[in-house]
């Protein structure tokens, strides 16, 4: 670090700064001192300084899966607004298990993050003694619930299942088959199911004794599902996808079989997946607005770190429908 002061003719505090807190230093200095580091290959000690700190650099996320391009859009908006301050952002895989998620985040913990960022927003007991603790900046993404952690930056999974069924009922679809992620594995595909059978009794309907399909998601069963749907009786007449590439793969097997969408059946995504956008014709959706989830996960775990209160413990950035040809 003296080396580097000296070569950029500044103090060695500076360059301390540079490192712990950029913005605080002018952007002609920074982008100096940042070359002299680069020509020298100077990287800082990030065990010392957390050490002083009692933090690091590093924000950490835990997600359920690393496979699912929506869980890559929030951390898309994560990375980018930490590292215009100056953090790194470090993520690990739950694989859908409150277990696996509570080890994961003891190892992290050893790191001294930051903060955290959990998409899930069920946790075990231990989970929250270890958060609490550590005393580490929280904020969930997966789902609007009315008693987050800390804080909890997201839309409501309830809300969003609830405003697709009813667009469902209003283009006169009245026999829907809820396709779903396992619901013991996710608190959110629980919350998405109880939105869909809120809006059918809202309609003055109840969901036929067999309208839940649960399925392990991606492409592979699609075909099974789609036979599992079509022999249930009463006929279905839609598929609301609640989860994953469901509603795509469906959709998809639907033409295979010469299935007409939506004369014979109606279909429509939970998510706005780029395929489904594409596909003839293309699905109806909801636009969940995940990176911008991110960068406001990003934003506040900045300010807070930077001293700002913590005072909104509930930031709801919503979702819309996206209506399209499928329904």
């Amino acid at each position: 670090m003296t080396e580097v002061a000296r070569r950029a003719g500044v103090s060695v505090m500076t360059v301390s700064r540079v490192f712990s807190d950029p913005d605080s230093v002018a952007a002609e200095t920074r982008s100096r001192i940042e070359q002299v580091a680069a020509d020298i290959a100077y990287i800082p000690d990030g065990i010392a300084a957390a050490l002083k700190r009692r933090a690091s650099n590093v924000v950490a996320a835990v997600v359920p899966s690393l496979t699912d391009n929506l869980y890559t859009a929030i951390l898309r908006g994560l990375s980018g607004e930490l590292s215009r301050h100056g953090f790194v952002l470090s993520v690990a895989e739950a694989a859908y298990s409150s277990t696996e998620e509570t080890r994961v985040v003891r190892e992290l913990l050893r790191q001294r993050p930051a903060a955290l960022v959990l998409h899930e927003t069920s946790h075990e007991a231990g989970l929250l003694r270890l958060i609490r603790q550590a005393g580490v900046i929280v904020i969930e993404t997966g789902d609007l619930v009315d008693a987050p952690v800390d804080t909890v930056v997201s839309f409501s999974n309830h809300d969003a299942t609830a405003v697709l069924t009813r667009h469902l009922l209003d283009r006169g679809r009245r026999n829907i088959a809820f396709v779903t992620l396992p619901l013991a594995r996710s608190s959110r595909a629980r919350r998405r199911h109880d939105g869909f059978r809120s809006a059918l009794a809202a309609a003055g309907l109840a969901a036929a004794p067999d309208a839940v399909f649960e399925a392990a998601g991606g492409y592979a069963d699609a075909a099974a599902l789609m036979d599992r749907i079509l022999a249930a009786r009463p006929v279905f007449d839609a598929i609301l996808g609640a989860g994953d590439v469901l509603a795509v793969a469906l959709a998809i097997e639907a033409m295979k079989r010469g299935l007409a969408v939506p004369g014979d059946l109606a279909i429509a995504s939970f998510d706005d997946h780029e395929i489904g956008r594409i596909l003839d014709p293309p699905l109806t959706g909801l636009d969940i607005p995940r990176e911008a989830i991110g960068r406001r996960a990003a934003e506040i775990i900045v300010g807070r770190l930077k001293g700002a209160p913590a005072v909104e413990r509930r930031v709801d950035l919503g979702f819309a429908l996206a209506a399209r040809a499928s329904t």
